[in-house]
């Protein structure tokens, strides 16, 4: 079994952190501003790097560079996953990196082929066995066939895609035949969702969400994007108009930092839209020339109960930073952290 080997990095820290912790005092502190739940970033670069941010202001070293480009990074539990020429997986705080030994991953070019759900105590991805789900419950050491599906489930549907809802229902999609599943708790089926009216016709969707709504979005650009607000039910298209790509770009992925936001990244553009409105290019802050290769959203649960949203995108100038739903964007990696990102959670 091949190990990636990490050299000393800046400080190993507790991968617990990647789900989520309090603080142990707050005293004196003023409830607006005092963080009950903080959110953390993971950045991965075409040279093999991995680091991690808790505020998009300081950025810590997870594992060093070694060469070889990371296309995705995921928590995976209480561990790290990260996908090079195959996935690999860290249960030692960043030390080093196993390779995993299940290897009919479906890798698809967007990020939500790969879920972390802590409410199931599992990680999903997407696979090329059964109906093409395999999950983790030991933070991708070990993967099993998902076989837990309604009756008379057609053995061609291939989920591609995951996404889970503040409800903790989690949901997963079928970009061939655009077939929505869903899956309320760990023991139950993966069981259809019955659409009613309109449902885009089949394209190359993938599938993401905020805490309320679910959207899909056309890799290719062509069907644009689609938005439900009652858990698959109903779908309505997003933004007023087709999304403005011009040729052959490529959809990156889409993220959204509050109910009735979208913003959806391109190669070399993002695009930001409210629910009937139409998509405006979005790169106010963007260095000029700036490539993306992936986009997330993350928020902060404050003591007072506030919830403030983030976006956060990786480019090839650095990670940007986005405090209003992906209008506008602020660079916040610098000095030995201004690097080609390719991959970011």
């Amino acid at each position: 079994m091949r190990f990636l080997k990490s050299k000393i990095v800046l400080g190993l820290f507790a991968i617990a952190a990647l789900q989520s912790c309090k603080k142990v005092s707050d005293i004196g502190k003023d409830n607006n501003t005092a963080i009950l739940t903080p959110h953390t970033v993971l950045g991965a670069s075409d040279e093999g790097w991995l680091v991690k941010t808790n505020d998009g202001r300081t950025f810590n070293s997870i594992f060093p560079p070694d060469g070889y480009a990371v296309s995705m990074v995921s928590a995976a539990g209480t561990n790290v996953i990260m996908q090079k020429s195959k996935i690999f997986y860290s249960d030692n705080n960043g030390k080093n990196f196993n390779p995993s030994s299940f290897t009919t991953f479906n890798t698809k070019p967007w990020r939500y082929w790969v879920l972390d759900c802590p409410a199931h105590n599992r990680t999903y991805m997407a696979s090329t066995v059964g109906n093409g789900v395999a999950y983790s419950e030991d933070g991708g050491k070990t993967w099993k066939e998902d076989t837990k599906w309604q009756a008379n489930t057609s053995p061609n549907v291939k989920i591609t895609s995951f996404a889970q809802l503040g409800s903790n229902a989690v949901f997963a999609f079928n970009d061939d035949y655009n077939v929505l599943y869903r899956r309320d708790a760990v023991d139950a089926a993966w069981n259809a969702v019955v659409v009613e009216g309109v449902f885009p016709s089949a394209s190359a969707y993938f599938l993401t969400a905020n805490t309320t709504d679910l959207f899909i979005v056309d890799y290719k650009g062509l069907g644009g994007a689609w938005y439900s607000l009652n858990e698959g039910v109903n779908w309505g298209k997003f933004g007023n108009g087709a999304l403005p790509v011009l040729g052959l770009e490529k959809f990156v992925g889409s993220a959204s930092g509050a109910s009735g936001t979208l913003a959806v990244a391109t190669e070399n553009d993002v695009y930001f839209a409210t629910t009937n409105n139409a998509f405006v290019k979005a790169n106010t802050g963007l260095d000029i020339g700036t490539k993306i290769y992936g986009i997330t959203s993350k928020y902060n649960i404050y003591k007072n109960g506030n919830k403030i949203n983030f976006l956060y995108i990786a480019t090839s100038k650095g990670i940007y930073r986005s405090d209003d739903s992906g209008f506008s964007w602020d660079k916040v990696s610098f000095n030995e952290f201004n690097t080609v990102y390719t991959a970011i959670y």
